[in-house]
């Protein structure tokens, strides 16, 4: 089965069933050569082992033993949303880290849930009730700690509600994971990394027809009007009829480019 593949079965699947860590070696393998998913699932069944069940056990082993840090210095670096990468250098941002922790934390018996906090991906002990920055490893938060975190991304004219901190699914996961890679793509003008992101995104089976007609942006952008063009008029046959007269009109425009 190619990768692509296994990623649309994937994501596809009972999101109670989706295990967030193979997605994301799925998803990593797009952009690196000859990631083995499930050779990397085996090695990260190594990284658990010795590990404590409790969650400062677990907090210890990922961030002291296993080393694991925050890319403050090269944040924006691609490789800090794969985790073959995040793994191999022990460096990453808030959603990968958290993936890790809450990979290793599930070999361990813990029940920990990722927090799509906006501007700051957190992770969720369940049974402890602590939230969990990554980033900054393994600090504890309560309530006010990450309203104070939010406030200090963002300003305080930026208003807060409690409903930032409500867990989400594998599948919201990955989606923000692409998210960081096509806005990175974009803004390094990489188009190759650009056009996977988005056309992996736009596999997902809860996609907007703005997400997916997002894909025909980047080929745009490669100057690949051909299929561009497809990708709108796709996504035209499928969207509500006054949308869809838009998209046609921007795939003609884009057909017209090619004579």
């Amino acid at each position: 089965m190619g990768s692509t593949d296994r990623f649309a079965i994937l994501m596809a699947s009972d999101e109670r069933l989706i295990a967030v860590d193979e997605a994301a070696f799925v998803l990593a393998s797009h952009f690196h050569e000859g990631v083995a998913v499930d050779d990397r699932l085996a090695e990260l069944d190594r990284l658990a082992a010795g590990c404590g069940p409790s969650l400062d056990a677990l907090l210890d082993h990922v961030f002291t033993n296993l080393g694991f840090l925050g890319n403050s210095c090269g944040y924006y670096d691609q490789n800090n949303s794969c985790l073959d990468s995040v793994i191999d250098r022990r460096l990453g941002i808030p959603i990968t880290l958290s993936i890790v922790l809450m990979s290793v934390g599930r070999r361990v018996g813990r029940q920990m849930s990722g927090i799509g906090m906006p501007g700051h991906f957190l992770t969720f002990d369940v049974e402890s009730g602590v939230y969990i920055d990554a980033f900054d490893g393994g600090q504890k938060l309560d309530e006010f700690a990450c309203k104070q975190l939010f406030t200090q991304l963002h300003g305080p004219d930026v208003p807060w509600h409690p409903s930032m901190l409500s867990p989400i699914g594998p599948r919201g996961i990955i989606r923000r994971m692409l998210n960081n890679l096509a806005q990175v793509a974009m803004n390094e003008s990489d188009h190759r990394s650009r056009i996977i992101a988005t056309r992996l995104r736009s596999l997902l089976p809860d996609a907007s027809i703005w997400e997916r007609a997002e894909l025909a942006r980047a080929y745009e952008a490669s100057g690949d009007f051909e299929r561009a063009s497809c990708v709108l008029e796709a996504v035209a046959a499928e969207a509500p009829p006054d949308e869809a007269k838009g998209f046609r009109f921007a795939a003609a425009e884009l057909r017209a480019l090619l004579n």
